[in-house]
């Protein structure tokens, strides 16, 4: 009798974890001073006090296909997420990297971040208007106006169709 109950205490924990990981969401923060601009990071969810999470998403402004990367951080007592994330765009030869501070429960605030690319540094802020919410975007956008398949020459020009790298 008691490797039933055990079989069926493990199956009804299985069976509560699923439904979760077929809802997971998305998070989305927005409001930057661009605003095409928004970060969608995949299955994110605000940690909780004193820890910390990885970001892993995209960002689908003007429609390129533009990966996320970073870290969030909820502070101890829990007022505040501290998200650093770095986008980069491979079309428009360009990273940026974006510091976001949203108030908690609030999930409102600030960024101080910098566009990097064309030999130059572009530095910007937004001291509110910054957004973060649960979303479901999920849409990553192909590169636009390139072959699926490309590789390089030895001098890193583009070839389109030759299949291999």
């Amino acid at each position: 009798m008691r490797p039933i109950r055990s079989g069926l205490a493990g199956l009804a924990v299985v069976l509560l974890l699923v439904p979760s990981v077929a809802q997971a969401k998305n998070f989305c923060i927005s409001g930057f001073p661009n605003p095409n601009w928004l970060l969608v990071g995949k299955g994110f969810v605000v940690p909780g006090k004193g820890v910390c999470k990885a970001w892993l998403g995209f960002n689908p402004a003007n429609t390129n296909n533009s990966p996320t990367n970073g870290i969030g951080c909820t502070s101890s007592d829990g007022t505040n997420l501290s998200l650093n994330v770095t986008t980069s765009d491979s079309e428009d030869g360009f990273v940026e990297i974006d510091s976001i501070s949203l108030a908690l429960p609030a999930k409102t605030g600030s960024v101080v971040g910098q566009d990097i690319g064309g030999n130059s540094v572009v530095s910007f802020s937004a001291s509110s208007g910054i957004t973060g919410a649960v979303c479901t975007t999920n849409t990553i956008p192909a590169v636009a106006g390139s072959p699926a398949v490309q590789a390089l020459t030895g001098a890193g020009t583009p070839v389109a169709g030759s299949g291999s790298n």
